[in-house]
């Protein structure tokens, strides 16, 4: 342990009834905060990720864990639980730190939630006046946006065999429409791909298996429920593949139309726009590339550990090894 630098507990638990919905995120946290703290490096050494002791560990806020000491920061990573029929009266000690998730499908949960944490950082933007209106104090609230894993979605060196793709779940109207015509005009299995994930395939549709089929598309489609900026714009980007996704001011806010990503706000409008990208490779390719240096730059989950770290201990590791953490992605 290095008393120099800060010791970490981020709670979470990867098991069956979650079918890895929003698990990435404490996977990456974990990964990134490894390095950062402890200087060790799972891609090198995977044994390091069940570590149970130094600067940083992970605990579950379902099983009775022992721990020697305390900790400068305990972080609770929502991924959904509150829909997957997980017992929730956990407590986490203080001091300590929330990353909310799908505040724009089950809110009430997360009102509750957020009153229990020093600092809130909330991924769907709409929220956060939300929040602030029903009492969480406006200076704990902190927006901070999902990200990708640049070591596991990464541009994978395989052949182009879908026109687009799609993974995620069929949750609301608009998305079964949008997904139901460019089926109609791309069908599956020639064309296009259709993916959602399985709780009896765990592996299936998620982190490098989703990747890799991102890789094999020529156009990732994306639709945002309720102005949600979700987890498949970051992971899209980092896979260098071109995004077409719906138009909404929280993209807006980090990333720019016909150079990083393209936009639509309608299903024909959509449509328009895949059949121009498919015909120009030229500037598919273009959007692509941009739009994965812009979340190369901004957008990795080693960004968000270090914006926790800074926000709520004002600690900034010294040395910075972010290069070693992107090499697989060129």
């Amino acid at each position: 342990m290095d008393f120099k630098k800060p010791r970490v507990a981020l709670y979470y638990d990867v098991i069956p009834q979650t079918g890895y919905r929003n698990d990435g995120a404490n996977l990456f946290l974990s990964y990134n905060y490894r390095k950062l703290l402890d200087g060790d490096d799972p891609a090198q050494n995977p044994d390091v990720m069940g570590k149970d002791s130094g600067n940083f560990v992970h605990l579950s806020p379902l099983l009775p864990t022992v721990q020697h000491g305390s900790f400068d920061l305990n972080l609770l990573v929502d991924y959904g639980e509150d829909g997957l029929g997980l017992p929730l009266d956990w407590t986490i000690p203080h001091p300590n730190a929330y990353w909310i998730a799908d505040s724009h499908l089950g809110y009430d949960y997360r009102l509750k939630r957020s009153r229990e944490f020093d600092h809130v950082f909330a991924s769907h933007k709409p929220s956060i006046e939300k929040l602030v209106a029903d009492g969480i104090p406006r200076e704990k609230i902190h927006y901070m946006p999902w990200a990708a894993e640049p070591t596991c979605y990464r541009p994978f060196p395989i052949m182009e065999k879908y026109d687009w793709c799609f993974i995620g779940f069929m949750n609301n109207p608009f998305r079964i429409e949008l997904v139901d015509r460019f089926v109609k005009e791309w069908p599956l299995g020639t064309n296009g791909y259709l993916g959602w994930r399985y709780p009896q395939f765990p592996q299936k549709n998620v982190l490098e298996d989703a990747a890799k089929v991102y890789c094999q598309s020529r156009v990732v489609l994306n639709e945002a429920v309720q102005d949600d900026l979700n987890m498949r714009v970051f992971e899209a980007l980092s896979c260098r593949r071109l995004l077409l996704t719906e138009d909404i001011p929280a993209v807006r806010d980090h990333f720019k139309d016909n150079e990083h990503l393209i936009l639509f706000k309608t299903v024909e409008e959509a449509v328009a726009k895949a059949k121009f990208i498919l015909k120009d490779d030229g500037f598919r390719n273009y959007v692509a590339e941009k739009g994965h240096e812009e979340f190369l730059s901004k957008h990795t989950y080693r960004h968000r550990a270090l914006e926790i770290l800074k926000t709520c201990l004002d600690y900034e590791p010294k040395e910075d090894t972010h290069a070693d953490s992107l090499s697989l992605s060129h």
